[in-house]
């Protein structure tokens, strides 16, 4: 029955798993499908420069004389004709920029990878923070009935001093705190699902997702990775250009001929055919000027390359580092310090009898859901951490 239940709820009432989410915003978010229309224009980019460029047909009447201008009897030099002219790549530049071509489609695939692991690291960032506020918001529902509970069993044993009376009126003002706690958490996790929805391209009002704390990975094997960061990938990618360019300019330096040929009719005279071959004279020193800008490019990008290894070196030791703080302080809150807590926190709810004791046990209260909510927060925070360095190294899971 309840299996039945569940698959006559709409889709967007169940708790969609993390990795769903993931999945279906690399195969359906509108950013993803720009980039990737983009690629697919490519390969009609390439089959571009593999054609000539078009022929240039010129049809005349040479020598018009103003006295009659319809007769075209008078001379040798009034024709009729109709010439064509093709210009004819140099050998080997169609395949250069074919090649270049090929290699600026790699930059847009690899665009691709760098959008989807941005994406990736925003989803899952959004989905923690997700669990840390309903995480929260089950520790504040807790705490708000455990409050209640012992402020009606505390009234039934107080007596008419103001003491007690103040006690409990401190207990009420704690009640209206988490009151208030919870509906800025409410406003919270709704705005946090709405953002989700977007980066899932899904509807998307309950998630499926638990977290914890495991022993991280050794920071050598992320430094071992970081090759495969997409940005470093889509910069090597770049420079791959860069080099396919410095090809392309070189060989602009020879020249393209055109060849022309024409056919001329006349009227008394014979008709006649010309023949032509034109190129154009690299004067001016243009393409040594591309060259060299192509040279410089190049340059740049290898520059910027080791300046992002540099930069991705101190990125991963940064965030490793801050994975390492979060799992200290996770032990010190969750194996040393909460066990005891825990014992006291329930010897000390089990003796309220009075208004003083009530209002010793809000103040513990208090101090153990600060407690709690650190512990939840320093959870999620690893796990941020942690989608923060699995971004460095290039993963899309």
């Amino acid at each position: 029955m309840k299996l039945l239940l569940s698959l006559a709820l709409p889709v967007w009432l169940l708790a969609v798993p993390l990795e769903t989410l993931i999945e279906n915003a690399k195969n359906n978010h509108t950013s993803l499908k720009t980039i990737e229309q983009r690629v697919s224009a490519i390969d009609d980019e390439i089959d571009i420069s593999q054609n000539f460029a078009d022929p240039l047909v010129s049809l005349n009447m040479n020598d018009i004389q103003f006295n009659d201008v319809t007769d075209r009897t008078l001379e040798p030099m009034q024709t009729t004709s109709i010439s064509l002219q093709q210009k004819i790549p140099y050998f080997g530049k169609r395949d250069a920029l074919s090649q270049k071509i090929n290699a600026k489609k790699r930059v847009l695939e690899l665009s691709v990878d760098e959008m989807k692991v941005k994406l990736v690291k925003a989803i899952k960032i959004t989905a923690y923070s997700i669990w840390q506020i309903e995480e929260e918001l089950k520790i504040v529902d807790a705490y708000f009935q455990l409050t209640k509970q012992n402020i009606e069993l505390s009234s039934g044993y107080a007596s008419n001093d103001s003491s007690s009376h103040m006690s409990i009126m401190s207990a009420e003002m704690t009640l209206s705190e988490l009151r208030i706690k919870q509906s800025k958490l409410d406003s919270l996790r709704n705005g946090l699902y709405k953002k989700l929805s977007y980066l899932s391209a899904m509807e998307v009002t309950k998630l499926d997702l638990n977290l914890g704390i495991e022993q991280h990975v050794h920071i050598s094997s992320y430094n071992a990775k970081k090759t495969k960061n997409a940005t470093y990938k889509t910069k090597e990618a770049s420079l791959k250009l860069s080099e396919e360019d410095i090809k392309v300019q070189e060989l602009s330096k020879y020249s393209d001929p055109v060849i022309s040929a024409g056919y001329f009719a006349r009227e008394k005279f014979n008709d006649y055919a010309n023949i032509g071959v034109a190129f154009s004279l690299p004067l001016y020193g243009t393409q040594d000027l591309q060259i060299q800008k192509a040279k410089k490019i190049s340059l740049a990008s290898k520059s910027e390359i080791a300046d992002f290894n540099n930069l991705l070196d101190s990125q991963i030791a940064q965030v490793h580092s801050q994975i390492e703080d979060a799992y200290r302080v996770y032990d010190i809150i969750h194996n040393q310090s909460m066990p005891q807590i825990e014992h006291m926190f329930e010897l000390s709810s089990s003796s309220i009898k009075n208004g003083a004791e009530l209002f010793i046990y809000i103040n513990l209260l208090e101090r153990k859901l600060a407690l709690d909510e650190k512990s939840i927060a320093v959870v999620a925070s690893y796990n941020k951490f942690l989608a923060e360095l699995e971004s460095l190294v290039g993963a899309m899971q």
